[in-house]
């Protein structure tokens, strides 16, 4: 299984807006990111909800509290936002700062319904707290 090619699926789908964007978009943003990563040999995991996510992602995995952090998050990996203990959102590496995902707006920046990529390194409000944006959610990833 390959982080690059989970990656690339998430990119070409946001780029090319075709019927994988139309797919991703109509996904639970959890799900879409699991999608991207079952393309790319992953295994897939249990059911995924805001209190079942263990097997992707959870508070133990590494934490991302800076700009410079998330430009070291690894392509593919599962990045999770959490608000006290609770999964809020996902999205998935693409690189370089950059992630993929759905219904990015409950984390203050993207659009409330359509896969797309955005630049969480750098617009991201990442407060002196290690959290990230007006919510003060915890950010963390865990590699493919």
């Amino acid at each position: 299984m390959s982080g690059h090619e989970a990656a690339r699926v998430a990119r070409d789908a946001a780029t090319n807006q075709d019927q994988t964007w139309a797919t991703l978009s109509g996904l639970m943003c959890w799900d879409a990111v699991v999608y991207c990563q079952v393309a790319a040999g992953r295994l897939p995991p249990a059911a995924i909800t805001i209190g079942n996510h263990g097997e992707v992602i959870s508070e133990d995995d590494t934490r991302v509290t800076t700009s410079a952090g998330m430009r070291a998050v690894p392509q593919g990996a599962f990045i999770g936002f959490f608000d006290v203990g609770r999964l809020m959102h996902a999205m998935i590496a693409v690189g370089h700062g950059l992630a993929a995902g759905n219904k990015n707006e409950c984390i203050g920046i993207g659009a409330p319904v359509g896969w797309e990529i955005l630049d969480l390194a750098n617009r991201i409000d990442w407060n002196a707290d290690g959290t990230a944006g007006w919510r003060h959610l915890r950010v963390y990833y865990r590699a493919m």
